[in-house]
């Protein structure tokens, strides 16, 4: 398990939570005000 803890793990599973926000926020938005971005619909 000591691999959970060596910095290049911890640094990717920091950008995999950062992608996964980023990814929960903009379907959040879509989901809630399609009005908001005309272009896409």
């Amino acid at each position: 398990m000591s691999f959970l803890f060596d910095k290049r793990t911890k640094k990717i599973l920091k950008v995999m939570w950062g992608v996964i926000a980023v990814l929960i926020i903009i379907s959040m938005i879509l989901f809630f005000a399609p009005g908001l971005i005309p272009g896409i619909y």
